[in-house]
């Protein structure tokens, strides 16, 4: 039985990972449910087995997408000595992201699936898998005395929020003018809660 599992799990994987190249390439919209067959050659019984719909299928490979980020920071984050310097390191591989080719098709589908309450839950609960990543940091600064202690849960959003909207940067910075000025933003930020 878990071989049949495993074989599940591999083709769901496969489906996914050959429809983001598609995604990142052509968008969202421009992408069609053949074009996913036949990119990842499986039958389309098969892609609706495992995705009820595209959207499911989009929501899935935004979720690997997160995750990813997720991994890649636990490896930025390890040789860093401060919450500090994670903070700013934070910053950056959040600028980093804009590079990521999938942000396009992202931005296209979050815009055209606002009105079903299902995805809706599903684009906010993907999106919330940030905030351990930015509440540990911060919990970590105010226990070394880094920062000065003030409510978690209002200080992450405050971050989330402060990284998230500078993200409208994204149209008119070049990649390293956007990374200075999240570092700029972190400087701001500290300014507020450095413990000194």
């Amino acid at each position: 039985m878990p071989r049949s599992t495993d074989h599940g799990e591999q083709t769901k994987r496969k489906i996914a990972s050959r429809a983001k190249i598609l995604f990142e390439q052509k968008g969202y919209a421009a992408t069609t449910m053949e074009e996913i067959r036949h990119v990842s050659e499986t039958s389309k019984g098969s892609i609706y087995y495992h995705f009820k719909s595209k959207e499911a299928l989009f929501l899935y490979i935004l979720e690997l997408s997160i995750q990813e980020w997720l991994d890649k920071w636990r490896e930025l984050e390890a040789p860093l000595a401060t919450a500090t310097e994670k903070l700013y390191r934070l910053a950056e591989h959040y600028a980093d992201d804009f590079q990521n080719p999938l942000l396009k098709a992202a931005e296209e589908f979050s815009g055209s699936e606002g009105g079903d309450p299902e995805i809706k839950a599903k684009l906010i609960e993907i999106t919330r898998m940030h905030y351990p990543v930015f509440q540990q940091l911060l919990e970590e600064g105010i226990r070394s005395g880094e920062f000065k202690p003030a409510p978690l849960e209002d200080l992450t959003f405050i971050l989330f929020g402060l990284l998230g909207g500078i993200s409208v940067a994204y149209y008119e910075y070049e990649p390293e003018r956007l990374c200075a000025l999240y570092r700029t933003a972190v400087d701001v930020l500290l300014k507020g809660i450095e413990n000194r």
